[in-house]
């Protein structure tokens, strides 16, 4: 199996894992916030997670160069990188922004208000790839995509009936809900085409520094990106989590359970998931991974709270999984209208990313000297 067959294996299989993972996550996190009366602070959870990945990552990395190469590669990749390094504040401060809206949004709005809503993150994402990485997505793709929102939408509209904690609704607190939630999609679908763009992007000019210079560059270590990311999220953490009203000193533990450790963990999986997908896969893949594990959620959630299902969700099933098969161009139009590309990029387009490609080509090599 060749290297490239070898790395689409691994991202697939990635993907495979997300989506039962993600799947998980609403369903541990409705359980941890109904269990008890005593709720937990949502920055200090946040926190636990990014000490799990900073260290799980180190290991992952020492793993990969071995232990007698950890230090020095901290060293040469994070240390002697300030302008690299520095680039990864912006996505980790956005993360750091999406898990905290994440919870609060769930707290406000209801269940499946939350997840539609959150869905347009896809939308987002495939919005932001072309604009950024210069992406190009055929006909059949954007069609996918808008097939892939509407079923979510339904899916998750048709299993909020049953919901009991809407007794006690109010109109602002939904509105703060929405706010929330809007807010960390946005920060989600623009984090994560960022984080990819400067993944790949190194790695882009790891080889044609190789090729110029005649020696082989190695391309950087995505789990140097995570340890990057995961240090200047705490960064960010401790100072709001000392300013946070919910965060109690004497009792910093507060509402923590089985349960609520058991999501930090499962979240903070989620994550290190999340860096091999901009790997080995894309951002957009890994929104239909997504949208797969909600229809897999909700349908745990049939047995386990008694949400009902009628036709919408039939429906919303169905077009999900049709929107999936032809996004993966399984299914196939045969009109060869629906394989051309919807937004062709401009002459002055591409001599725009021809020349961010050039500066960034000039910024790493003056990082490495």
């Amino acid at each position: 199996m060749s290297t490239k067959n070898a790395g689409a294996m691994i991202g697939y299989l990635a993907l495979l894992v997300l989506m039962f993972q993600n799947a998980s996550v609403p369903l541990m996190a409705r359980y941890a916030r109904t269990a008890q009366s005593v709720k937990y602070c949502v920055p200090v959870l946040v926190l636990v997670q990014e000490v799990i990945k900073l260290v799980c990552s180190v290991a992952l990395l020492a793993q990969e160069v071995g232990i007698a190469k950890l230090g020095s590669t901290i060293q040469s990749e994070i240390v002697m990188k300030p302008s690299m390094t520095l680039r990864l504040a912006v996505p980790a401060g956005l993360f750091f922004l999406q898990n905290n809206c994440q919870q609060l949004a769930n707290t406000y709005l209801p269940a499946a208000v939350f997840q539609v809503t959150y869905q347009s993150k896809t939308l987002i994402v495939a919005i932001l790839s072309v604009v950024m990485l210069g992406r190009r997505l055929e006909r059949y793709k954007w069609f996918a995509i808008v097939g892939l929102a509407i079923g979510v939408g339904l899916v998750q509209s048709s299993s909020s009936s049953d919901d009991k904690s809407r007794g006690d609704e109010d109109p602002y607190n939904f509105m703060v809900g929405l706010y929330y939630v809007l807010t960390a999609a946005c920060c989600s679908g623009f984090a994560n085409v960022y984080f990819e763009k400067i993944v790949k992007k190194g790695e882009n000019n790891s080889e044609s520094s190789s090729t110029d210079g005649g020696s082989e560059t190695k391309k950087p270590s995505v789990w140097v990106r995570n340890i990057q990311l995961a240090m200047f999220s705490m960064g960010i953490a401790i100072p709001v989590l000392a300013l946070s009203s919910d965060f109690d000193a004497s009792d910093p533990w507060r509402g923590f359970t089985v349960w609520v450790v058991a999501l930090g963990f499962n979240n903070s999986f989620g994550g290190l998931l999340v860096a091999v997908i901009v790997k080995y896969a894309n951002n957009i893949l890994k929104g239909f991974s997504t949208a797969l594990s909600t229809i897999l959620a909700t349908l745990i959630s049939i047995p386990l709270f008694g949400f009902k299902t009628g036709l919408p969700f039939a429906v919303g099933v169905a077009l999900v999984l049709w929107s999936t098969l032809v996004y993966g161009h399984i299914i196939k139009f045969k009109s060869p209208w629906w394989n051309t590309v919807l937004f062709k990029a401009t002459p002055k387009r591409l001599l725009a990313l021809e020349n961010i490609q050039l500066e960034n080509a000039t910024e790493a090599t003056k990082s490495e000297d």
